[in-house]
């Protein structure tokens, strides 16, 4: 019986749960993917407060310079990294927690990526409603 919280996550239907794969891509794809799909908006909306809290005149910038300022900004921003990384943490398992505490480093790495990814892929194709100059 999957535990409650999990029971939140939507289905992510183009994993082959079938492959043979690591346990960090088998994590990956039963546990990460479906948490992001699931704080989607959430994070989206952290992304945004940054924007505007550093008043970051981001509508006025190509798609390549959006992207590469996501990316630095996770990078460099210890704290909207570390919150961003809480939104997803947060909703472990107590069993994935264990997964997760084993391979941390490895997995932080992996959550990052996937965050900046999903970002980039929103914001750099939309406009936001904050605009600063």
């Amino acid at each position: 019986m999957r535990n409650q919280l999990a029971t939140l996550r939507p289905d992510i239907n183009v994993i082959d749960k079938n492959c043979n794969s690591g346990k960090i891509e088998e994590f990956q794809n039963n546990t990460l993917r479906p948490i992001l799909k699931f704080q989607n908006s959430l994070m989206l909306l952290i992304f945004q407060n940054h924007i505007e809290k550093y008043k970051v005149s981001f509508n006025n910038t190509n798609n390549s310079k959006r992207k590469i300022y996501i990316e630095k900004t996770i990078h460099s921003d210890k704290t909207l990294r570390f919150l961003l990384l809480g939104v997803v943490i947060g909703h472990f398992t107590n069993i994935e927690w264990k997964e997760y505490f084993l391979h941390r480093k490895e997995l932080n790495r992996h959550i990052l990526n996937l965050i900046i990814h999903q970002l980039q892929d929103q914001i750099s194709n939309e406009s936001l409603s904050i605009d600063y100059k």
